[in-house]
């Protein structure tokens, strides 16, 4: 794989992908790209925000509200968490538990803990609990996205 950067002034950011065959892994990466121009409102202190989908760190349910995290904001979305899942999957924000999602970007480290569950750490320090029954699809996502 090649990569050619170049700025050019006066001119929005334009990505052009050029491939001999259209293959699993070109298409993971157009999705990805694509991904990073989704956005979703969030509420923060009254204030109507939109929170950039790679800006996300994880996403939470709690007592029925559904809450976006960032590096140092949080924020509240009319969102169910069902419905971030279905949404956000190609984007790699996937679920590890019954309340939680997780942005695979900005995963840090990851450390088996003695009850078969998973410790993640995110980049900004914070510590997730992966679910027993979600180990093997997140297991499969790091393995899916080991090649980037």
């Amino acid at each position: 794989m090649e990569i050619e950067t170049r700025q050019i002034d006066d001119k929005p950011l334009t990505i052009i992908i050029e491939y001999p065959i259209l293959d699993a892994k070109t298409k993971k990466l157009i999705k990805k790209i694509e991904s990073l121009d989704l956005m979703i409102s969030g509420n923060r202190n009254g204030n109507l925000f939109q929170v950039h989908i790679s800006d996300i760190y994880y996403v939470e349910s709690l007592e029925r509200k559904t809450f976006l995290y960032t590096k140092d904001e949080v924020y509240m979305t009319d969102k169910k968490l069902y419905e971030l899942e279905e949404a956000l999957r190609e984007a790699g924000i996937i679920r590890i538990s019954k309340s939680c999602l997780m942005n695979v970007d900005m995963l840090y480290s990851i450390r088996q803990l003695m009850n078969s569950q998973l410790e993640a750490t995110l980049l900004n320090g914070e510590k997730l609990i992966v679910a027993r029954t979600y180990l093997k699809s997140i297991k499969n996502t790091l393995k899916e996205v080991s090649w980037c």
